[in-house]
């Protein structure tokens, strides 16, 4: 009886070891988060620019240009002069 007590323990041991593993990878919370400058288009944009100064030489590898958003009008939150 006490070797199969131990077996069913070295079982719940190895089962909550795997979870405790694999919980975390599951769910995204494993590794160093991601800055938002390195996300999305602009990101991409910024890093094709640099590989281009990069490839055609030293005298353009100072400069960084930015995009800039263009201004964009939104609505009013609430409706003006309806009922």
């Amino acid at each position: 009886m006490n070797a199969r007590h131990e077996q069913s323990d070295r079982f719940i041991l190895t089962l909550c070891l795997v979870i405790v593993l694999i919980v975390p990878i599951g769910c995204g919370a494993v590794g160093p988060p991601i800055p938002p400058e390195d996300i999305g288009i602009e990101a991409q944009i910024r890093k094709q620019e640099r590989e281009n100064a990069q490839s055609e030489g030293p005298l353009t590898q100072g400069i960084e240009t930015t995009v800039e958003e263009e201004a964009v009008e939104l609505p009013s939150l609430f409706p003006i002069g309806t009922r």
